[in-house]
């Protein structure tokens, strides 16, 4: 007989299996909210490949489910645990903070269990769990604020943070960037009066694009500040990007911005914003005027996330806190990094 590894994570499978569809005993339930940018939709193929592995392997069987929002993801971990007879182990990526309570009734169940990416924490969750797999998310930040540092950031400019959601995710990522500039010598004031975040973005490219059309018309937008934009996501970035190289923006203004604007940070691996830094995007030349540059967040580590969960049941000892580190990626080192996604460069 197989033993039974269920893994619940983030993204999205195809329309047959996003119908909340109550899970077997003998089922390994992999429960995902639905892709809703192009990470999550990396996640979920990389999973499904995870998943399509283990299941040929035949030491375990896996099964992926889809959840359309986050009740349907709690009601989906509310059928699984309904009975778990022949459940070995979870690996979830939470929609967001909302499956606090649903993680804590895992961790009731004593079912073990992984998270992945948006790792949520509590005495009770942090007790049980295996593992939390993450991109070290902290590290984005810190590493972010440390190239600006470098391109020349001071006290006297302006950062416009572009957050993705209220998850741990943009937690850890603007502690990091908080972090470094403490290291530098700034006070928790000098960085509230220079740091100013975004709306919640929903990792968007179309969301970001409107906030950031909507704060560049605002009078917070001050050109008359050297200006740095952080985005939690290449997602994020590219809607800027876009924005600059469109014709929405107030041309006047936008000439004066563009003389102001001293970076654009990203994150992931996107393949279309790798395409920018190889200066072979189909419409958006590389830029000169500013840096540009992404912080690496691999989708990919769903399969280390999987991996830890089999390592875990096989009797193997796993790190708790399992952080895979970040690189910095610009024009001149783009070559060496795989992105996820695809895109057609000229």
């Amino acid at each position: 007989m197989k033993r039974k590894l269920t893994t619940v994570l983030a993204g999205a499978v195809a329309a047959t299996m996003m119908m909340g569809m109550a899970v077997s005993a003998d089922e390994i339930a992999v429960m995902v909210p639905s892709a809703d940018h192009g990470w999550t939709g990396a996640v979920l193929s990389y999973a499904q490949e995870k998943v399509d592995e283990i299941n040929d392997e035949g030491t375990y069987s896996a099964k992926l489910y889809a959840a359309t929002d986050v009740e349907n993801q709690i009601q989906q971990v509310d059928d699984l645990l309904a009975n778990t007879d022949g459940l070995s182990g979870i690996v979830i990526l939470p929609y967001d903070n909302g499956l606090q309570s649903t993680l804590e009734k895992i961790a009731a169940a004593d079912i073990p269990f992984v998270q992945f990416d948006r790792c949520i924490n509590s005495d009770v969750i942090d007790a049980k769990v295996v593992a939390d797999v993450k991109g070290d998310n902290e590290g984005i930040g810190y590493e972010t604020a440390k190239r600006f540092i470098e391109d020349g950031l001071t006290k006297d400019d302006y950062v416009y943070e572009m957050i993705g959601d209220n998850s741990s995710v943009p937690e850890l990522r603007s502690a990091g960037f908080r972090k470094y500039l403490t290291e530098q010598g700034w006070s928790d004031e000098e960085i509230d009066a220079v740091v100013v975040k975004s709306a919640s973005t929903g990792w968007s490219r179309d969301k970001g694009k409107e906030l950031f059309e909507s704060w560049f018309s605002s009078a917070q937008c001050d050109t008359s500040k050297k200006i740095w934009i952080f985005t939690h996501d290449d997602e994020i970035a590219m809607g800027v990007l876009e924005s600059l190289n469109g014709a929405a923006l107030d041309e006047s203004k936008k000439a004066e911005f563009m003389d102001s604007l001293q970076a654009l940070s990203a994150s992931s691996g996107l393949a279309e914003i790798y395409a920018v830094l190889k200066d072979k995007h189909q419409t958006i030349a590389r830029p000169d005027s500013f840096d540009l540059f992404s912080v690496t967040y691999d989708p990919a580590m769903i399969k280390e996330a999987i991996d830890a969960m089999e390592k875990s049941l096989s009797g193997e000892e796993i790190e708790q806190n399992y952080v895979i580190p970040v690189s910095v990626v610009d024009a001149e080192n783009v070559e060496e990094f795989q992105p996820f996604g695809t895109y057609d460069e000229k």
